[in-house]
């Protein structure tokens, strides 16, 4: 029964000091308590700003590493685009490379030629819409 209403005390006093930093129930304070009130509001305002600012600064620094993660990526992937067009261009200069020129001069009987196909046939410009279809 005794720490029941040590506990309600606890939580009136509570309840009263955040009515007080609401700006309620200040009828009854005078100077000295509202000057007390005053500093305590400051001080958790200073503390809320600091945590604020650490998180700012904190997702700042994290953004900005996250930044130049990949704008080094961007650089090695250009570099290795830039690799490879280089590699395309090359050709085989091996002057005892003989067997494709042999092969077109004799006729090259085992050489067939091949195009690529389109992915997607465009089916409404062959023809083959419902525009074609027609009754009898």
């Amino acid at each position: 029964q005794n720490t029941l209403n040590h506990l309600k005390e606890i939580n009136h006093s509570l309840r009263r000091e955040i009515r007080q930093r609401t700006g309620e129930d200040l009828e009854g304070l005078d100077i000295k308590e509202l000057r007390g009130l005053e500093q305590n509001m400051d001080e958790a305002l200073k503390l809320v700003r600091n945590r604020k600012y650490h998180v700012i600064s904190t997702q700042t620094d994290t953004y900005k590493k996250k930044l130049k993660n990949s704008q080094e990526t961007h650089r090695n992937l250009l570099r290795e685009l830039e690799t490879e067009e280089h590699a395309v261009f090359y050709v085989d200069d091996d002057p005892n490379n003989y067997d494709g020129a042999l092969a077109l001069g004799n006729g090259a009987s085992y050489l067939y030629s091949f195009r690529p196909q389109p992915t997607q046939l465009n089916l409404q410009g062959m023809g083959y819409g419902s525009h074609d279809l027609r009754l009898a």
